[in-house]
């Protein structure tokens, strides 16, 4: 909210570079800690698999107020002005500020979650947790910050996973990003006229629009497809449709910034999804903010490279060079999340298969599925036989 105030004040380039480094810090207190709230608060309700599902519904009300305030953006400025449409904003962020404050807080640490009946061990998605990963409070934040680097690079799927969502995320949401530009490279002014001011904000609505179908389906796709054939599918989609943005020059594209927002959009929670089933709670904020801030770089790259294209070149070019760069770093960083995804499963199925081979150390495993704990069924006091885990793991995998 104080960012905002700042930035609707601005009077020089010094102080609205300020607004924004301070609303950067914002955002990145919320980064990361946002989600593990509310992974953690699914893991003590023995609900995680729902995680993708609330996800993608808070992220993309986010989005859909989003087209909300693009509606009344318009034509707000054209009748307060930029300063005074700005402002209200700064309201809303104080009524928000409000509401977070009446958030319980579920436990932060790992022990705290092994220590009650809900969280028993998942054999296929559990995090692995040892000495070196554990922490407690007091902690200088130094030390967490490369704790969480170390796990992220310990853990292999997850090291080859960030890197892969943050090129889907970075270019795909390049379309997005140049949505403003890109319509007023047609000639539009937002201020002319509040016709124009109506006309500026809908335009603009497609690509909010397709961001929040994309948060809202990417549990469905997740429920079809599975994990592994969900990222995939998702680099395919969003290249396809950067085709004929790199070939024309429309406002009608508009509607293919539209589609390419979806696949942007339902990487984010399903790449969180994954992340927070294999990682322990101590150093579950760190890691997902590591994730953002791993995004955050790659978008930097992609403006910074890309973007100059567009001024000097065309939006096309500017779309082909990004085509270009998602059809190569995606797919050759899908197959290294791929190979190491695959080889992480298969080592611990090994692992389980050893355990119950144990003499003296019964598994209780439902064989409903009707309790779920980190993505996985819980035991509920049902026996079951492993082929109808390994029946299940075929299924979501």
């Amino acid at each position: 909210a104080v960012a905002t105030v700042i930035f609707a004040l601005a009077s020089n380039f010094g102080i609205l570079l300020g607004s924004y480094l301070l609303l950067g810090v914002a955002m990145t207190l919320y980064s990361g800690a946002g989600e593990a709230l509310l992974y953690d608060t699914l893991r003590v309700l023995g609900r995680t698999r729902e995680y993708e599902r609330h996800s993608g519904r808070a992220h993309g009300l986010f989005w859909l107020m989003m087209v909300l305030a693009t509606l009344i953006g318009g034509p707000a400025s054209y009748l307060l002005g930029y300063s005074a449409a700005i402002l209200i904003s700064a309201g809303i962020f104080l009524l928000t500020a409000v509401l977070a404050l009446l958030l319980r807080e579920p436990p932060r640490r790992e022990s705290e979650f092994l220590a009650t009946p809900v969280s028993d061990p998942d054999p296929l998605y559990a995090p692995r947790t040892d000495a070196a990963d554990a922490s407690s409070n007091g902690v200088p934040i130094f030390a967490e910050m490369l704790g969480g680097i170390r796990l992220v690079w310990r853990i292999r799927p997850v090291r080859y996973l960030i890197p892969f969502a943050a090129v889907l995320i970075a270019f795909f949401d390049l379309p997005r990003f140049l949505t403003q530009p890109y319509v007023a490279q047609h000639g539009l002014d937002p201020l002319a006229s509040a016709a124009d001011g109506f006309l500026w904000s809908a335009l603009l609505i497609p690509a909010y629009l397709g961001t929040t179908l994309g948060m809202v389906f990417a549990p469905r796709l997740i429920e079809r497809f599975g994990e592994r054939r969900a990222f995939p599918a998702l680099l395919l989609f969003g290249a396809l449709f950067l085709i004929p943005l790199a070939i024309w020059n429309h406002l009608g594209l508009l509607g293919a910034i539209a589609l390419v927002s979806i696949a942007q959009a339902a990487i984010r929670p399903i790449a969180a999804g994954y992340i927070n089933r294999r990682i322990p709670s101590d150093q579950r904020a760190t890691v997902l903010s590591i994730f953002s801030l791993v995004v955050g770089i790659g978008m930097s790259l992609t403006l910074l490279t890309i973007v100059p294209a567009a001024d000097l070149l065309s939006f096309p070019a500017a779309f082909a060079i990004a085509l270009l760069a998602v059809s190569l770093l995606g797919a050759l960083s899908w197959q290294l999340w791929r190979r190491a995804h695959q080889r992480d499963q298969t080592d611990r199925l090994h692992r389980f298969q050893l355990s119950l081979a144990k003499p003296n150390k019964p598994h209780s495993l439902p064989a409903n599925g009707a309790n779920s704990v980190n993505g996985m069924p819980s035991a509920n006091g049902a026996d079951a036989q492993p082929p109808a885990l390994f029946r299940n793991v075929q299924k979501s995998e």
